[in-house]
């Protein structure tokens, strides 16, 4: 570890009041999952069939966008951060990547739209009754060639021989945290302990601001073994301000 006593916490706490909107608007996704008997993903499915031609990526997250927007507020990446973290995706030109939190599949639809043919990204999800949305809309998209989806708890995932035995994965370029915050640090130990790093590979965490992690946060600001940069973005809905975390990983 290193000595670096000038760590930042990225936390940006987003007040009572839009606190309490977004608690509302989680009793209300409740309520509407109940009524229609599916999940936000599903709506976002049959929206996105409605407005997006099949196949084409960009007019699928474009649709994504449209429905979060105009219809229900799901926290997608978004046209916002997509912008950085595309930018991110091209200047290190990864194959072979990983992305914990697959949710409906928006960030694994555009992560697999930026990687050349014959790259591949898994993307792992724990909750089970957003497997088959999530592989539905990628296949919308055109990808299911280039995504794979893979259940389980993420910990369990990658500390088990299942990437390397029935996936063949050796190391990853590129990884993707954006499931539940307080475990980025314990899936970027696992990544670690397991050797699915390499010099040079690349873990973007997202939301460090809000909600924030910040056990991840303080990590790869201490190691000596990541150079990080940290980037301004927002969540459109109510504006809310956010953090991303681009690491690279330098090698033992």
């Amino acid at each position: 570890m290193s000595t670096q006593t000038n760590i930042v916490n990225h936390a940006k706490p987003i007040g009572y009041l839009k606190g309490f909107m977004v608690a509302m608007i989680a009793v209300l996704r409740i309520l509407k999952d109940w009524i229609h008997g599916n999940t936000p993903c599903h709506r976002i499915n049959a929206y996105v069939k409605a407005h997006a031609k099949k196949g084409d990526v960009g007019a699928v997250l474009r649709a994504a966008d449209a429905y979060c927007r105009d219809e229900e507020w799901v926290m997608l990446l978004g046209k916002y951060k997509a912008e950085r973290f595309s930018k991110i995706v091209k200047d290190c030109h990864p194959t072979s990547c990983l992305e914990v939190g697959t949710f409906c599949g928006y960030s694994a639809i555009l992560l697999g739209s930026l990687i050349p043919d014959g790259g591949h990204v898994y993307t792992i999800e724990y909750d089970r009754d957003m497997i088959d949305p999530a592989k539905e809309l990628i296949e919308y998209a055109g990808l299911s060639h280039k995504v794979t989806v893979l259940r389980g708890d993420a910990g369990d995932v990658i500390s088990s021989n299942m990437l390397r035995d029935v996936h063949k994965v050796g190391t990853f370029d590129f990884v993707l945290l954006d499931h539940h915050k307080p475990l980025y640090y314990r899936e970027l130990k696992h990544l670690e302990k397991g050797n699915y790093l390499k010099k040079g590979s690349v873990i973007v965490g997202d939301d460090l601001g809000w909600p924030s992690s910040p056990e991840y946060d303080e990590y790869i600001q201490r190691s000596d073994q990541y150079e990080s940069e940290f980037f301004d973005t927002k969540i459109s809905m109510f504006d809310i301000q956010d953090v991303m975390a681009k690491s690279v990983y330098k090698g033992d």
